[in-house]
């Protein structure tokens, strides 16, 4: 019997789409006494009622609605990432708890920017921020806030006065950060400073230079940390940049692992950021051949923030629709 050309290329592609590795499931649900549900993405092996038996055993003061359920999930079972967020929206719709994971199996797929997580001997001309990073974060919050907004908004509150006056400083120290020695020095700190305090004031100060595109490749590569307010402070920064064209080039390793499931906790601002400025098919290749698990389970995530930012994206890298399910999109990124 003929068959043909295309039809055997569609089957071959589902025959790699198949076989090249283990699947991730569709995402596990649990609705709790209280209405809030919880949703757990990248699960490939294990099961819900492994996860929470597990936890019951080994972690007994957490569970996956804890606020701990990551840490628990990564330090004491082992897994290679997870992250936890919780979602609020109308006063009359329940909290919806996203738990992502990579499982312990899969640690070989998880690429992190291993530095350290010293806290000691910051920078000294630093530690006006550093410090208040440390004593007081109810100022140190608002005032990235502010800076990073330029401003524009509503006012942050401060509880003390204390706090409104530790918040101007950090906003006089970093807004007057804007000379080529500075972003050397941001630039430095933030690839390979022991600190950690010292390279989130780095990639705070790396946002006075939107307009490189190495300050942009610098704070996804920060983004990729295994832990610490680094990392945190890095996806602020890049979220709050003002969208334009940047040649990913020189990073898409890190883009790839990250769209794998490295740095969980990191990859919703990921998203957001490469659909904001001007990726395209050109990129498809480099960002997803042999990986994009995490992003594939997003967009069969219930949570609508997370499946329309996955499935935006990969409109994008495709340049063209193939649906809101995961499958189809599946065997094309096997075709790569």
């Amino acid at each position: 019997m003929h068959i043909p050309r295309g039809r055997v290329a569609l089957v071959t592609l589902l025959v790699m789409a198949s076989s090249h590795r283990l699947r991730s499931q569709s995402p596990a649900v649990l609705t709790l006494p209280d209405g809030r549900v919880i949703e757990v993405l990248g699960l490939r092996r294990w099961s819900l009622a492994m996860l929470q038996d597990s936890l019951s055993r080994y972690a007994p003061g957490d569970s996956l609605q804890t606020h701990s359920c990551a840490a628990a999930l990564r330090y004491t079972l082992h897994f290679a990432d997870a992250a936890a967020t919780t979602y609020i929206f109308r006063p009359d719709r329940p909290e919806r708890v996203v738990v992502s994971v990579r499982e312990p199996q899969d640690s070989a797929r998880v690429h992190y920017r291993e530095l350290a997580l010293d806290t000691a001997n910051s920078r000294p001309e630093w530690q006006p921020v550093t410090t208040v990073m440390t004593t007081s974060p109810a100022a140190f919050w608002p005032a990235v806030g502010a800076f990073t907004s330029g401003g524009r908004g509503q006012p942050a509150r401060y509880r003390t006065p204390a706090d409104s006056a530790a918040a101007a400083s950090i906003l006089t120290f970093l807004r007057a950060r804007t000379t080529a020695p500075d972003r050397l020095l941001a630039q430095g700190a933030l690839a390979g400073s022991p600190n950690v305090l010292d390279r989130a004031v780095a990639a705070l100060i790396l946002a006075n230079f939107a307009d490189r595109d190495d300050t942009w490749w610098a704070l996804v590569e920060a983004m990729r940390e295994s832990d610490g307010l680094a990392k945190g402070v890095a996806a602020t920064v890049l979220q709050a940049l003002a969208p334009r064209h940047i040649d990913w080039s020189p990073v898409t390793g890190g883009i790839h692992a990250m769209l794998d499931g490295t740095s969980l906790f990191e990859l919703p601002a990921l998203v957001a950021v490469l659909s904001n400025t001007g990726v395209g098919p050109a990129q498809a290749a480099p960002f997803l051949r042999g990986g994009g698990d995490m992003l594939l389970a997003y967009l069969g995530s219930g949570t609508e923030m997370l499946s329309s930012s996955a499935h935006t994206l990969l409109v994008q890298l495709r340049g063209a629709d193939l649906g809101g399910a995961p499958e189809p999109w599946r065997v094309w990124i096997a075709g790569l």
